[in-house]
């Protein structure tokens, strides 16, 4: 006997049974249908996909099969929206999220089906929302319970605002999706356990068609410099007008869904063809879709439906004046790539301080958000607060304050307000005042002290006045009824129950806060200080940056030669480095250019030999000559501009005797750079040098060998020219000198003369205390080289270690005593006499062991430098006395043939007294035994 199935229940679709409902009899009411709840996720155009019904500038949400199944819908039926975090909705068009179709032919048919990724997510939008390519060629199956919703339909949700809601009160480091590259084919990541939800319901009545629908632009600072906008701010002329007209009658085309305050988008491919204009002339932006122009929903009608359906054959659209509203966040676009800035920590620290001001909360009123960014210039302050504006969908109003100031300081407080009121036709934006200290800092102002206190007590009013945040609280509107079914269980809103009518955020930056006056200084919650790169940083940007001539190069370009290049431009800022790069580029390029033109300059005279066309081959490559002798050239600039002056090539060579000293300086500073994995302790690192002894012996000339022999930057110091008559500028010129050497890394400070700039405090003769100020300021900076890595040393030099004061000398300072004196052997002195000659061309009767035995046992280094020189004059003289006997010599006369004999040695050796007496280095001697003991 055959059993009979029981027939399966038929699916009757959400439209079929609401046009059962409507017919007349009597039948119980259908039970409310529970909404369908799915995990949110943000789908991605990778090619694109412009103004198409379904395509990157459209409102839809992707759903796999199961739900179109649970929500008893077909693709492209509209559904409700909703996201339960705020209670925000929207009604769109559901696409199913699967395989694509195939039609009678076997073509693959995509149209109203969105496919995924071949590897699972592209990444995650905002550290939390997942994302799948649309579409995507190789396509895996979903079967995962989340809806994808376009990017537009995603900001209208305010998902982006749930979002950072839920990593705020997550709480650990939220805001790494900011300062991280996303890995598009990452199936993890480390907030896969936190989503947010969406609620789907059918939507068996499809809204109503809008009969007038009012839209304006919003605005958007194009350049971002207020200078720029205030001439540029009209977009000209009918053409113009046209192409917009023309493009929103092509985008609604198709039936859209708005409500009012949505923001939809088309695109733009317009171009004025003026050369001057900064918005047509950009290059193309990544982090939003190319050439788009941004609307908002103002007003609609009938204004008692909450949602309506605009199609250009039905609706009169207006297109009317400029609106102010907050953009997508470009990771709802696509996936941040390399374009992340190398201060990962200074992003993520200042994400977190700009987030709050975009949530609503009811402390919130109460909190001015301002934060003041120092650091030096060129280290990428702009570039972090324009990267998290763009993470979070603000605009960026940039204003130099250098153009604020007017010919009289009074003005300044005015033309603030004016900027402040300028960038607020921008809000929700951030404006950043560029060079703030120029309006800040006490010193920058002339004037009378109450004047200086009142322009500032006006600019901390504006400041104050234009900070303050706003919240509105805006009623619920009521549940609506489809179809004679109330949906208010759903609490189907679509505006959320408390809006931020935030303004403006300011972020000031200035390339340090000293001299900042504390009135206008309290006025930032915020202080964030931004350091100079370290070589991990550096190592980073050259590899990206080379990444894109890897083509031409050859294999010496490699990854040991980007570590040493990191290595060497210590200091380096990030336009310094890619301008290294393209000054490499640009010689290379002259020099292909050069040898074409020679090469069509010898064709016209003779064919070259088949011989050379190897060699030309290899000279077309890029290799690490040009970037070292465009290496060579960036470091003379940035001398220049730090004022560092250039080392003279001064070699160990140059440098006679003092062996014992070479040693230890080279174990102080040379091993740590050579070995910095085994120096990476957190042990307090000794890196201060004192030589001590007798003048003329060869202090400074060490300092300058060092420098040398280890491709030190080297900073001289001579001690009185720190010293200044106004209050605290001398403390001021020592923080200088450190903070100097800190952007020169690596970097060696030498202080000359140090007994003159930190005798012992209390000794002093000076009525206000200066030089007990400058020893405490220096030994505070001193400490805090400790702090740094290894690549930044002090060495100082004096006659006189008896003056100095005591705390210099101790362990963590000064901390190696090196005494350089006077040696009596004559087998010293030879040597410093070949280090002095070795330029010089020597006769054959020289003896250099037996002019340093004639030499008396007090030469010091200097007067045997002042021997050879003076032996070389005399022998200049008497070469020029041969010159003027055979004048046919004269005009081919050089250094080279001025040889040196014995006589001229023991003539001048007659002539030269030493500059310190034998009393004076006993007492040298004796100071010497009193500090190291008389063990040495």
């Amino acid at each position: 006997m055959v059993e009979r199935r029981q027939r399966r229940k038929p699916l009757v679709l959400a439209s079929t049974q609401a046009l059962l409902d409507s017919l007349p009899g009597d039948r119980p009411p259908p039970p409310p249908q529970e909404p369908v709840r799915l995990r949110a996720g943000v789908l991605r155009f990778p090619s694109g996909g412009g103004g198409a019904e379904f395509g990157e500038l459209a409102s839809f949400v992707a759903l796999p099969a199961p739900a179109l199944r649970r929500l008893a819908v077909v693709t492209g039926t509209p559904v409700l929206v909703k996201n339960a975090d705020n209670n925000v909705g929207r009604i769109v068009k559901a696409l199913l999220f699967d395989h694509p179709s195939l039609d009678e032919s076997g073509t693959e048919q995509t149209d109203h089906v969105a496919c995924a990724s071949p590897h699972g997510h592209a990444g995650h939008a905002m550290g939390i929302l997942p994302c799948r390519s649309f579409p995507a060629t190789g396509f895996a199956s979903v079967n995962e319970d989340a809806a994808y919703v376009s990017p537009l339909l995603a900001f209208n949700l305010g998902l982006h605002i749930s979002c950072l809601n839920l990593l705020i009160q997550r709480g650990g480091e939220p805001f790494k999706f900011c300062s991280q590259v996303e890995e598009p084919h990452a199936a993890s990541s480390a907030r896969s356990d936190i989503s947010l939800l969406l609620d789907l319901l059918p939507c068996p009545q499809v809204p109503k068609y809008a009969l007038h629908v009012r839209v304006s632009v919003v605005r958007i600072p194009e350049c971002g410099v207020l200078a720029s906008l205030n001439i540029n701010s009209s977009v000209g002329g009918s053409d113009y007008q046209d192409m917009v007209d023309q493009a929103l009658n092509e985008y609604f085309k198709f039936d859209r869904f708005l409500a009012r305050g949505d923001v939809f988008c088309i695109q733009n491919n317009w171009n004025c063809g003026a050369s001057s204009c900064l918005a047509c002339n950009k290059q193309v932006d990544n982090l939003h879709p190319h050439n788009v122009i941004y609307f908002k929903v103002t007003s609609m009608e009938p204004s008692d439906e909450p949602i309506l359906r605009v199609n250009c054959n039905q609706t009169a659209l207006v297109l009317g004046g400029a609106a102010s509203a907050a953009i997508p966040p470009y990771s709802f676009f696509s996936a941040s790539g390399d374009s992340v800035p190398l201060h990962g920590e200074i992003v993520e620290h200042f994400a977190s301080i700009i987030a709050p001001a975009l949530c609503p909360s009811d402390i919130l009123p109460k909190i001015k958000f301002s934060t003041f960014i120092y650091g030096p210039s060129g280290c990428g302050k702009r570039t972090v607060v324009r990267h998290v504006a763009n993470h979070l969908g603000l605009h960026v109003v940039e204003c130099s304050c250098h153009d604020l100031m007017t010919s009289s300081e009074s003005g300044a407080p005015v033309a603030l307000a004016t900027a402040f009121k300028e960038a607020r036709k921008y809000s929700p934006c951030i404006i950043l005042l560029r060079h703030f200290d120029a309006i800040g800092n006490s010193s920058s102002n002339e004037g009378p002290q109450s004047e200086q206190s009142g322009i500032a007590s006006n600019i901390e009013s504006v400041i104050k006045q234009y900070t303050g945040q706003c919240w509105v609280a805006k009623d619920s509107m009521p549940g609506r009824y489809v179809n004679g079914s109330s949906l208010s269980f759903l609490q189907y809103l679509v505006e959320p129950e408390c809006v931020s009518s935030l303004q403006i955020i300011l972020v000031a930056t200035a390339d340090s806060s000293e001299g900042m006056q504390q009135s206008i200084r309290r006025c930032f919650r915020h202080e964030i200080d931004m350091k100079t790169m370290n070589e991990e940083h550096r190592n980073k940007l050259i590899s990206e940056t080379l990444q894109g001539i890897a083509t031409v190069g050859d294999e010496s370009i490699d990854d040991k030669f980007v570590k040493d290049l990191a290595a060497q431009t210590s200091g380096f800022m990030p336009r310094d480095i890619l301008a290294l790069i393209a000054d490499a580029g640009v010689s290379f390029a002259h020099k292909i250019a050069a040898e074409k033109d020679s090469k069509e300059f010898s064709n016209h005279e003779d064919i070259l030999p088949e011989s050379s066309s190897a060699t030309q081959n290899e000279e077309k490559h890029f290799c690490k000559e040009h970037i070292m002798s465009s290496l060579e050239r960036a470091k003379k600039r940035n001398r220049a501009a730090l004022g560092t002056p250039k080392v003279p090539n001064v070699k160990w060579e140059d440098v006679g005797g003092l062996e014992e000293v070479k040693k230890v300086i080279l174990d102080t500073i040379q091993l740590p750079l050579m070995y910095k994995h085994l120096f990476s302790s957190k042990l307090r690192k000794r890196s201060g040098v004192l030589l001590y002894g007798p003048p003329g012996t060869g202090k400074t000339l060490l300092a300058k060998a060092v420098a040398t022999e280890c491709s030190l930057n080297f900073i001289s110091v001579k001690g009185p020219e720190l010293i200044n008559m106004y209050v605290g500028e001398s403390e001021k010129n020592v923080r200088d000198i450190f903070e100097k050497a800190r952007s020169a890394r690596p970097c060696v400070i030498f202080f000359d003369e140090l007994d003159s700039l930190a005798p012992a405090r209390g000794s002093s003769a000076d009525s206000g205390g200066v030089m007990d100020r400058v020893v405490s300021q220096l030994l505070v900076e001193i400490d805090g080289l400790s702090d740094n890595s290894q690549d930044l040393f002090i060495i100082g030099a004096t006659n006189r270690p008896d003056l100095l004061d005591s705390a210099l000398l101790r362990p963590g300072r000064f901390d190696k005593l090196l005494y350089v004196g006077v040696n009596t052997d004559a087998s010293y002195r030879e040597r410093i006499l070949k280090a002095q000659t070795r330029k010089y061309k020597l006769h054959k009767n020289v003896s250099l062991l037996s002019v340093a035995q004639r030499c008396p046992p007090n030469f010091t280094g200097a007067d045997i430098y002042a021997l050879c020189a003076d032996a070389w004059f005399h022998a200049a003289k008497r070469s020029v006395k041969t010159f003027e006997t055979d004048t046919s010599r004269s005009n081919d006369a050089s250094a080279e043939e001025v040889i040196v004999e014995i006589d001229d040695f023991m003539t001048v050796l007659g002539d030269i007294s030493p500059s310190l007496s034998l009393e004076e280095l006993q007492n040298y001697e004796l100071l010497r035994q009193k500090i190291e003991g008389p063990s040495r």
